[in-house]
């Protein structure tokens, strides 16, 4: 589980962020299940206008995974993959900063803090909780004056602290090199960013359905739930797996009264004939008879099977289906995913691809302990104010404390702040304020008079394009 993280220096951010789970008293008193952590948020929403930095902060914890994941292989480029600040000259040759405070794999808690830049890790520390005080695993920091890091252990560490530190190249982390190295007390560590995080775009959501794909032909519980919320999700449509035609051909050329039983033998002699022309009609025939008894490997597709008046029944391919209907069975793929064991997703542009009753429904799985019996988190950036407008006696879906806003200030640095960090009360109307500028983070356009300057300069370009033309035609 995440409990805080604060980074700087990273893409638009220049200055010091922290984002924290983490809820006050006052919240934990509102909330209205017992959780087995119930000072840590299982739901996160920011908030904030186009190009405002939402995406640079789940860019920045996905570069942070990724770093820890793959830094130990020699081919993961630090220099493309840590983009700093750039709109100033010293920050980008200062290092960037992270920590994040979180539990493992194994239920401890652990904080790790890095300082990198693009050619190097500069600081790297790595420590564990016991009740409110934090004990050192490891510490590493180069030595600007010798060019060499010095190191310094906690009693948890033992094992052969030489050979890990050679093993450990300036642009990797020691975390990954003792990960690789087997070394247990890496692993709770390690773990978590690799099972227990994901980042995810919500349009990009291709890399689903490929999963899902992966899942039916398995027949695992995964895609029968699938299945089965598809059917009930008040869609009117019901998700099968269908083999390829080369796979139907075959299948029917098993079959005696199948009157397309030559067909596949056809198919593979055509292909023969193709792939090797120096064959005679006899030595291909013969192959491809042989070939005609070995099923190809089976391509299995997605269909939608679409119900209309009186159960009358059409199937429609993936290309087919619309993309809402596609982006909705993604995300009950990726919900059933994260709620299935504890998780982290941070999920960017939730709404671009979903109706907002949708979007509704999906943060709420996350607030339920009946279908989120390991306090699973969500984290998500979104321009949908209807999960923090209160309406009449209905309660928001995003609580006070679980609401955050982007903003860019004037010299292009992003600023991550809570709506708690503003005076504010419980059972405020936070969408009604946000879209009217009271917290700021709420973009305020201001572009039509240069449209209408746009438009002018358009209409006189064409008219003196019509004038020069017509002179052109009179000459």
């Amino acid at each position: 589980m995440l409990i805080n993280f604060s980074f700087s220096n990273f893409k638009s951010y220049r200055d010091n962020q922290q984002f924290s789970m983490l809820r006050a008293i006052p919240a934990q008193k509102h909330e209205d299940y017992d959780w087995p952590h119930k000072e840590i948020s299982m739901v996160a929403g920011l908030y904030g206008g186009n190009a405002s930095g939402k995406s640079a902060f789940i860019d920045a914890f996905k570069f942070i995974t990724d770093f820890v994941i793959d830094s130990f292989n020699p081919n993961f480029s630090l220099e493309d993959a840590l983009q700093p600040f750039r709109l100033n000259a010293s920050s980008k040759t200062k290092p960037s900063n992270f920590l994040v405070d979180f539990i493992g794999t194994d239920d401890e808690r652990y904080r790790l803090e890095l300082s990198i830049t693009q050619k190097h890790v500069t600081f790297e520390s790595l420590r564990i909780y016991n009740g409110g005080r934090s004990s050192r695993i490891y510490e590493r920091e180069y030595q600007e004056e010798t060019g060499l890091y010095s190191y310094c252990y906690g009693r948890f560490f033992t094992g052969a602290k030489k050979s890990y530190e050679q093993m450990t190249r300036p642009n990797a982390l020691m975390i990954s090199v003792l990960y690789a190295a087997n070394v247990s007390l890496a692993k709770p560590v390690y773990e978590f960013f690799r099972q227990r995080v994901g980042t995810y775009r919500a349009d990009l959501f291709d890399w689903e359905l490929e999963n899902i794909q992966r899942e039916l032909k398995r027949g695992t519980s995964s895609s029968k739930a699938i299945v089965r919320l598809m059917k009930e999700a008040n869609l009117g449509i019901s998700l099968v797996q269908t083999k390829d035609l080369l796979n139907e051909i075959f299948e029917a050329s098993q079959d005696d009264g199948d009157p397309r039983g030559n067909r596949y033998a056809e198919l593979t002699s055509g292909l023969l004939a193709v792939s090797q022309p120096e064959l005679t009609r006899e030595e291909r025939n013969e192959r491809a008879s042989k070939l005609a008894k070995q099923p190809p490997e089976p391509v299995y597709q997605l269909s939608f099977t679409h119900t209309g008046a009186n159960g009358f029944q059409e199937t429609f391919s993936e290309e087919d289906e619309s993309r809402g209907t596609l982006a909705v069975l993604a995300f009950f793929s990726l919900a059933l995913r994260l709620l299935a064991r504890r998780s982290i997703g941070f999920v960017d542009e939730i709404d671009s691809s979903l109706h907002p009753n949708y979007v509704e429904e999906l943060v709420a799985l996350f607030k339920d302990p009946r279908t989120n019996p390991y306090q699973s988190q969500l984290v998500f950036t979104t321009h949908d104010v209807s999960l923090i407008t209160r309406t009449g006696a209905d309660r928001r879906i995003l609580d006070q404390d679980q609401i955050w806003f982007v903003e860019k200030d004037v010299d292009g640095s992003s600023e991550l702040y809570p709506v708690t960090a503003i005076p504010s009360r419980w059972e405020e109307n936070f969408g009604r304020n946000y879209l009217h500028g009271i917290y700021g983070a709420s973009p305020r356009p201001n572009f039509h008079e240069a449209f209408v300057q746009a438009e002018e300069e358009l209409k006189k370009a064409q008219a003196d394009y019509t004038a020069e033309k017509f002179c052109g035609e009179a000459k």
